[in-house]
């Protein structure tokens, strides 16, 4: 039996840590045993969540410490954004995405694998071009 990859952006791995919608889902695809890919930028996205949270009195600044701690822990493979670069600027540039989403979505494609998110703009605007075969929406993950 093959193991499913998948790439997961930061709207899935914030779920791990903050009870939200799809939280079960993203919980779920965590315990699967799935391949997890990322690129190295998903850290600095959930570090700046943290961060955030813990400036507006949302969680105290132990929870963000262990955050991050613990996102160190998830066993999956984070991809330098170095080596996704050139990849990624063509489709921010041509295609409307941010950089940062390009990235993932640059991995999805260089891995033959899903982009699973669950930022329903990020999801509409793959499924709408060539690049549904891409797009994989959280809520639909069981």
């Amino acid at each position: 039996m093959t193991m499913r990859r998948y790439v997961v952006d930061a709207s899935v791995a914030a779920k791990w840590y903050f009870p939200e919608p799809l939280s079960e889902r993203a919980d779920a695809l965590l315990e699967q045993r799935s391949e997890l890919l990322a690129p190295d930028v998903l850290l600095i996205e959930i570090a700046q969540l943290a961060w955030k949270r813990a400036r507006r009195g949302e969680i105290g600044e132990a929870t963000a410490d262990r955050i991050v701690a613990e996102l160190r822990k998830v066993p999956f493979e984070l991809k330098p954004t170095a080596e996704l670069v050139t990849a990624a600027l063509p489709l921010a540039l041509h295609r409307g995405f941010t950089l940062t989403d390009a990235f993932y979505i640059a991995l999805a494609i260089q891995a033959g694998c899903p982009l699973v998110t669950a930022d329903r703009r990020l999801y509409d605007a793959l499924r709408a071009g060539s690049l549904a075969e891409n797009a994989f929406w959280l809520g639909d993950f069981s």
